[in-house]
């Protein structure tokens, strides 16, 4: 598990890196960032979602998936809780950066390092469980993460937005007999392989593009900290918590301990590029702050994830 997970951020960062040194050369921008986050969040992540759908119907696979969605649902309330919890300022700076600091505990990166993590772990019966959680984190990304930076919610918005379109697809598809032609599933495959390298390039980007503090504002190492811990040591344990109390007492089944270590792999992630998306679509004053987050906890990540994992599978 060390090795996957060092060996995919290992790719993770050299992408990045590159990216970074070419935005630096190229005086990659605002332009290339905004344009970069449109594909990901409207054409990259459909494609990724309706990818992981067809494939054949499965009567025990509705079943799983039902579950899953279940354990997501409450997942999701449990960080968006631990954030509202632990994260409040009175500065008016700190304010501002309220809302990426609660995404960032909220959303992980369960796309880019979960998918491939899982993938490797327990396969394609995996991830397919793992589009249960991916699921209600796009309900949650287009709800709750869209008023957390705007303060509010458009019903239109919602339902109009691609990815909760591609969500209903998806399931659509999976239930239905028949599946998309070889030439339109292969197109749509391709564009969601894209999401590792696209993410990473913009990664890059928005790094090489950051700001030091102003002169006079603080240096924001301490918010970083604290966000840090929640994302990446205090909410996990919260859940693994949650779980070991829905294995014993709540939820039953045999296949209930995999899906618990696949749900908690992807909510142990690091930030999750969605963060420093929103951060480039809608609130520019935090571009710099969003991406410094995700680069952070996906450095840190490589041992946080391996000592949780270990711990996970002690309690469960």
């Amino acid at each position: 598990m060390y090795i996957l997970v060092a060996k995919q951020l290992l790719i993770m960062s050299l992408i990045a890196i590159i990216s970074f040194i070419f935005s630096k050369w190229k005086k990659a921008g605002e332009a290339e960032s905004k344009y970069l986050s449109n594909l990901l969040l409207f054409v990259i992540s459909p494609c990724l979602i309706i990818n992981a759908f067809n494939i054949d119907y499965d009567m025990n696979k509705i079943k799983q998936t039902s579950l899953v969605l279940m354990i997501a649902l409450s997942i999701q309330l449990i960080l968006s809780a631990i954030a509202h919890l632990f994260i409040h300022s009175r500065t008016d700076i700190g304010k501002q950066r309220d809302p990426i600091d609660k995404m960032a505990i909220v959303y992980s990166n369960a796309g880019f390092i979960g998918i491939p993590l899982i993938n490797g772990v327990f396969g394609q019966s995996g991830v397919f469980l793992l589009m249960g959680y991916i699921v209600m984190y796009n309900i949650f990304l287009w709800t709750h993460g869209i008023y957390l930076i705007t303060h509010k919610i458009s019903i239109k918005q919602i339902f109009l937005n691609v990815n909760i379109i591609a969500i209903i697809a998806g399931m659509t598809l999976f239930i239905l007999p028949g599946k998309l032609p070889d030439a339109i599933s292969r197109t749509i495959k391709i564009i969601g392989d894209l999401n590792t390298a696209v993410s990473m390039i913009l990664l890059g980007i928005l790094f090489a593009n950051f700001k030091k503090p102003e002169k006079g504002e603080k240096s924001p190492s301490f918010r970083i900290l604290v966000t840090v811990g929640l994302r990446l040591i205090v909410a996990p344990l919260v859940l693994l918590l949650f779980m070991w109390i829905g294995e014993h007492y709540i939820f039953t089944g045999t296949d209930i301990r995999k899906i618990f270590i696949i749900l908690f792999i992807a909510a142990s992630c690091p930030v999750g590029m969605s963060v420093a998306n929103f951060s480039v679509l809608y609130d520019r004053k935090n571009v710099s702050y969003g991406s410094l987050l995700v680069s952070i906890t996906s450095l840190f990540c490589v041992i946080t994830i391996p000592l949780l994992v270990k711990l996970a599978e002690t309690v469960l």
